[in-house]
């Protein structure tokens, strides 16, 4: 009997400690964060231009002088468009006055806002620079000009339908613009990581080769 036990004792040294879990079986530490890193960067990078941009709007100097040269800009380009079209507009620091409606540019009818969210999304995202570049070099002023057009729309609205100038101003064109500026950011990061496909799939992870720390 004791003898038995003694053997067993012996096998049971000679078989060596249990097998440990897998790698695969145990949770890595931080995988929490490494799964939600990429996410809550581009939430970071997004958020810190989005405060300084606010932040610079916020400025007297922003708010004096460079926003209602803006303003007066994209008059003057308004009234440009309408004489092109066959209108006899005139302009007065924010007031564009043709010979059959007259209007204003105030805030809310210059794009800075939505170009200016695009403008963070764009930069937030983990795409080459080149590409971001290239994305705010085009989007940004594509943005830009489309609000001409919906000037240039609301003039027409106030010829021919008075009564439906607020609410293509306010309920129409203003949530409408923040779609247009959205689906241009669908365009480009969809045009981004197609051009980013090919250059992924030509370098493939060597087989065998140890992951990167």
């Amino acid at each position: 009997m004791g003898g038995r036990k003694r053997r067993e004792a012996r096998e049971g040294r000679d078989a060596g400690p249990a097998p440990a879990a897998s790698a695969e079986d145990a949770s890595p530490p931080g995988s929490w964060w490494g799964t939600r890193a990429p996410v809550l960067k581009y939430l970071g990078v997004f958020l810190g231009f989005v405060v300084a941009f606010y932040a610079v709007t916020a400025t007297p100097w922003f708010r004096g002088e460079l926003f209602p040269a803006y303003l007066e800009l994209n008059a003057r380009l308004s009234a440009w468009l309408l004489g092109l079209l066959g209108e006899a507009a005139t302009v007065k620091r924010f007031v564009v006055a043709g010979e059959r409606f007259t209007l204003e540019v105030q805030r809310g009818c210059d794009a800075i806002e939505p170009s200016a969210l695009y403008a963070a999304a764009v930069v937030a995202m983990p795409a080459p620079w080149r590409h971001k570049l290239l994305g705010l070099a085009l989007g940004v002023p594509a943005l830009l000009a489309f609000n001409m057009v919906r000037i240039v729309s609301l003039y027409y609205t106030g010829v021919y339908f008075p009564d439906a100038f607020e609410i293509l101003h306010v309920d129409v064109w203003q949530p409408l613009f923040i779609l247009i500026a959205l689906l241009v950011w669908i365009a480009w990061t969809l045009w981004s990581l197609k051009r980013r496909a090919p250059a992924a799939a030509g370098h493939p992870a060597a087989a065998g080769s140890p992951e990167a720390a």
